[in-house]
């Protein structure tokens, strides 16, 4: 069976619409605020010894938790290692679970050999490679002194693609509603209802977090995210529908982001957003930022418990060095790792 993906539907509800579908091509993956802030909850969470022997600042780990995105732009794999369309893999008939990118590639291509075996995203595989990526930063070769501003830059990204993990719409096909013509559902989910979430009037706080006690496997975690993600896409789905009914005339209002005024939903429709999806959007950001700690941990263990030199402040290239880019096109690697 081969599986098409659907065009996009040329019916928009509205002006909200433009607005929701804009802020989701720009933000994707959680948005700029939400990935920042996990990655700030979850250096909070390290325990002392590992701080003191990684030296960086939060900062840092904000300022580059949304380097992953930013590549999107100038990397034509990049995308791709932020999904999964499980539901699109198992329609196809191919049952992936577990199994290393290697023999998976192998199954996708074998089903249209004339598309790219990518073409379902990769973002378990990627997120074992990401992981496998900092135990190396922390463990350069040559007896060379480990590089702090590397290691933080392969930590943000395994932080930033674990975070998109958790998020339901980041495991379908129909990632924006573009199929049942809900269109802004992405954004509403990931972005709009997890800033109001993070606003101090909303009052929210995570648990603490024991990582004596929270696994981290790079093999087997993130496909447990992905399948506990996918398991609220349906739930998701159902709740815009009702949600969109009860605000489509009083629900919205103009707010200021950034320069600009935009026509988001109040705090009342999010309240009302968050009790459709039986509040289980919070928990998930939480339990992210949790599994982001415990990844970098565990590679940290892994990598033997190394300590390095306090950071030195990144000079003004490697500053830019995050913006600029360094290729339009990647060749198929034949490497195990996507």
């Amino acid at each position: 069976m081969k599986l098409l993906k659907r065009p996009l539907h040329n019916s928009i509800g509205g002006p909200l619409w433009w607005t929701l579908s804009l802020v989701g091509l720009v933000l994707s993956g959680w948005g700029f605020v939400p990935h920042r802030h996990l990655h700030a909850k979850a250096w909070s969470y390290l325990p002392h010894d590992m701080r003191a022997a990684w030296p960086v600042h939060p900062t840092t780990l904000m300022e580059l938790a949304t380097r992953a995105d930013t590549r999107k732009h100038t990397d034509s794999l990049e995308a791709e290692r932020h999904y999964l369309d499980l539901d699109d893999l198992r329609a196809a008939g191919l049952h992936v679970w577990g199994t290393p990118w290697s023999e998976a590639r192998t199954f996708i291509a074998d089903e249209d050999s004339t598309q790219s075996p990518r073409r379902y995203g990769v973002l378990p595989w990627n997120l074992e490679w990401a992981y496998h990526k900092l135990v190396e930063a922390w463990t350069p070769t040559d007896s060379l002194p480990v590089d702090a501003f590397a290691v933080s830059k392969a930590a943000s990204d395994l932080g930033h693609y674990i975070a998109d993990a958790h998020v339901p719409l980041h495991t379908s096909g129909n990632y924006n509603g573009q199929r049942t013509n809900q269109k802004g559902v992405h954004a509403l989910w990931e972005t709009q209802a997890v800033e109001w979430m993070l606003s101090p009037t909303a009052g929210r706080h995570c648990p603490p977090c024991d990582l004596g006690e929270l696994v981290y496997d790079p093999v087997w975690t993130p496909w447990e995210m992905v399948t506990e993600s996918h398991a609220l896409v349906s739930e998701v789905l159902e709740a815009e529908e009702k949600w969109n009914v009860l605000c489509a005339h009083r629900g919205f209002g103009f707010q200021r982001r950034g320069r600009t005024m935009q026509l988001l939903p109040t705090e009342d429709a999010l309240l009302m957003w968050d009790s459709l999806t039986h509040g289980h959007t919070w928990p998930r950001f939480c339990l992210a930022a949790h599994r982001i700690a415990a990844a970098w941990h565990a590679a940290w263990i892994d990598a033997g418990r190394p300590k390095i030199e306090r950071e030195k402040a990144p000079n003004l290239w490697e500053r830019l060095e995050l913006y600029l880019p360094r290729r339009t096109t990647q060749p198929e690697s034949t490497q195990s790792h996507p």
